[in-house]
């Protein structure tokens, strides 16, 4: 018997989760996990369906949820095992979760399969637009099966610019001076709340450049190979690399917009 594809079981995990939000829609309670920072019974349902499914292709991956299993918190960005090591499934299992508690539109599923910091496979599905945005390493990116590209956009003056800022946002915080700097030299610029969406719409041209300093590997891992086989740059601040277990970076279009984006946001 063959092995499973990864991209189809990536994909048929992604939908899965989606089948699931969109019926906890409605019947759902928020808890928070931090100050400002949501949880709710749908993100765990998601996440088992995810791993059930998972699971039962490749037994012997490892597995990278968001969300906790047995009470087990996950580390912060940045910390040793944040992503953990080897071949595993990297998995948002609702990206937009104070989106999704409001009803505001912007919200997603997001996984990934990774073998140190390369990225073999990816899925963001977008269960409310039915959009499903695919890529296997080395094979282009997909928009529901169509081949999709990033804008030719080089200039920050074309470019529709996106940021992410962290659940709590002081007045003096990066996110904000990041926000100052690139607003004059954008054509303009959003917030939609979800790291994945915001990768997926790059890598079809929806949107042109987009950063976070601080972010978990679940939201951007499968967002980065989308952007990148789709024609478009990923890099961190100060330099090309940008490890999965602190993934602060900077996508863009094409690498000359950013080249511009970096030189904005070094001030």
């Amino acid at each position: 018997m063959p092995a499973p594809d990864p991209l189809a079981v990536c994909e048929a995990a992604a939908r899965a989760g989606g089948a699931v939000l969109l019926d906890w829609v409605g019947r759902f309670r928020a808890t928070a996990k931090g100050p400002k920072d949501l949880v709710t019974e749908a993100d765990f349902a998601s996440q088992r369906e995810i791993r059930r499914i998972i699971a039962a292709a490749f037994p012997d991956h490892g597995f990278v949820g968001e969300e906790a299993d047995a009470g087990v918190a996950q580390p912060p960005p940045g910390a040793e095992g944040h992503s953990g090591s080897g071949t595993r499934w990297i998995v948002d299992p609702l990206d937009g979760t104070t989106n999704y508690v409001h009803g505001f539109p912007a919200w997603c599923v997001s996984i990934a399969l990774a073998c140190g910091d390369e990225i073999l496979a990816a899925t963001i599905f977008d269960p409310l637009r039915g959009e499903c945005f695919t890529a296997r390493a080395g094979g282009g990116a997909s928009l529901d099966g169509e081949p999709i590209r990033t804008a030719p956009v080089r200039v920050p003056g074309g470019a529709l610019a996106a940021l992410s800022f962290p659940p709590q946002v002081a007045a003096d915080a990066p996110a904000v001076a990041d926000f100052l700097r690139i607003l004059p030299h954008v054509h303009s610029v959003r917030r939609t709340g979800s790291t994945a969406l915001n990768l997926a719409w790059l890598a079809c041209g929806r949107l042109h450049t987009f950063w976070a300093r601080r972010i978990a590997c679940w939201d951007a891992a499968a967002g980065f190979l989308i952007v990148r086989e789709a024609g478009g740059a990923v890099g961190g601040f100060t330099s090309a690399a940008v490890p999965l277990d602190d993934p602060a970076f900077i996508a863009a279009s094409t690498p000359d917009l950013l080249e511009a984006t970096r030189a904005i946001l070094a001030g």
